[in-house]
């Protein structure tokens, strides 16, 4: 068994991305559910085999997984509240110290902009921008992202 499919099978994990979704029932706005996890993964995927990135589909995956768990507890700092959890996730999943940490830092700088794909992090942050479906969206006309933000077609 993959080490990403341990953390979907992970009690803390199961607990968390519930509360997620008890909290996001009535969002109008993209949800932060298990699709849109994956989602993010396969577009981070995707972007490490077309640039020739070198970096693990477990490690791609499991970021993925975890990148919005702090929204459990918190919507605006979620990438810091999601951090400690994540750690203990990864910990009871038996992730190495070097693993956690690259994880652990793609989550916290997974909202940053990025304009080249470097690391982890530059990829995961680019794939949770791309994943969001902006040309078929609902909530167009109260979104907070720029017009220039959205992803007004398909890429990825």
């Amino acid at each position: 068994m993959t080490k990403y499919n341990k953390i979907i099978e992970n009690s803390l994990f199961k607990n968390a991305l519930s509360e997620i979704m008890k909290k996001e029932k009535t969002r109008i706005f993209c949800r932060h559910s298990m699709e849109h996890c994956l989602d993010v993964a396969r577009i981070a995927y995707i972007l490490t085999l077309e640039n020739n990135i070198d970096i693990s589909r477990d490690l791609i995956y499991s970021t993925a997984l975890l990148h919005d768990i702090g929204r459990a507890f918190d919507d605006k700092e979620h990438d810091k509240m999601g951090v400690d959890l994540a750690e203990k996730i990864l910990k009871e999943c038996d992730y190495k110290a070097d693993e956690i940490s690259e994880i652990t830092n793609a989550i916290l700088n997974h909202r940053n902009d990025v304009t080249a794909l470097n690391s982890l992090s530059d990829v995961i942050c680019k794939a949770d921008k791309l994943s969001r479906q902006c040309f078929d969206c609902n909530a167009q006309a109260e979104c907070y992202w720029t017009e220039e933000r959205r992803n007004k077609y398909i890429k990825y």
